[in-house]
C-alpha cells in the first residue's frame, strides 16, 4: 500500500486553542498508510497581489501552498468565528487559489469544525464547503464533522472523547478512500 501524504491546518492561531488541539490529534487517528503533516500558517500575510514581486509570492505563501500542492490531501481544522470562517485560514485559500498550479484545485479536502457551543461550528463548516467549491477543491462528503462542546472532549492537548475520536477517524478514512480512488 502506497503511503498517502496529507497536510493539516488549524484556523486558530492561539497556541492552546481547541482547534489546534484537534488538529494535533489527527496523526494518531490517521488510517493505516496515511501520514499527516502539521503545517503552521501564523505567518501568512493578508491576501494582496501587490506583495508578489515579479510574479513570486511571499515566502510563507510559497511554503504553505507548496506543502498543500505536494500533498495528496488536506484537512482543514476550523473554529467558527462570528458564524463564519477564521480570516487567517481564509487567507490560505485566497492565496492558494491564485498561486501557480492552483494547489487546491481538485485537491481532496476534509473539513473538521469545532466550537465550545452545541452547534460545533456548523455555519463555519458550510461556509468552507462553499469556499472550497468556488476554488474547485474536492470536499469530502459524508457525515459532517462539526464537534460541539469541544472543551469537554480535550485533555492534555489532545481529543480524548472516544466518540469524537471515532468521528474524526471515520472522516480521515473517507479522505483516504477519496485519495485512493483517484489513483
Amino acid at each position: 500500500m502506497e503511503t498517502i501524504k496529507v497536510v493539516a491546518l488549524s484556523g486558530s492561531l492561539r497556541t492552546g486553542s481547541m482547534t489546534t488541539q484537534m488538529r494535533n490529534t489527527l496523526p494518531e487517528l490517521a488510517p493505516e498508510g496515511m501520514v499527516i503533516e502539521i503545517i503552521e500558517i501564523h505567518d501568512i500575510p493578508l491576501f494582496n497581489e501587490d506583495l508578489r514581486v515579479d510574479g513570486v509570492s511571499p515566502e510563507p505563501v510559497r511554503r504553505i501552498c507548496g506543502a498543500i500542492g505536494a500533498a495528496d490531501g488536506l484537512v482543514i481544522c476550523s473554529p467558527e468565528y462570528n458564524r463564519s470562517v477564521p480570516g487567517v485560514l481564509k487567507m490560505v485559500t485566497d492565496w492558494a487559489s491564485t498561486e501557480p498550479g492552483a494547489p487546491l484545485s481538485r485537491k481532496p479536502v476534509s473539513i473538521l469544525t469545532q466550537s465550545s457551543g452545541t452547534r460545533g461550528g456548523n455555519l463555519s463548516h458550510y461556509a468552507w464547503r462553499q469556499i472550497l467549491s468556488v476554488i474547485n477543491a474536492d470536499a469530502v462528503l459524508g457525515p459532517d464533522v462539526s464537534i460541539g462542546t469541544m472543551q469537554d472532549k480535550l485533555e492534555g492537548g489532545r481529543v480524548v472523547d472516544e466518540a469524537t475520536r471515532k468521528l474524526i477517524a471515520r472522516q480521515l478514512g473517507l479522505l483516504s478512500d477519496k485519495i485512493r480512488e483517484r489513483g
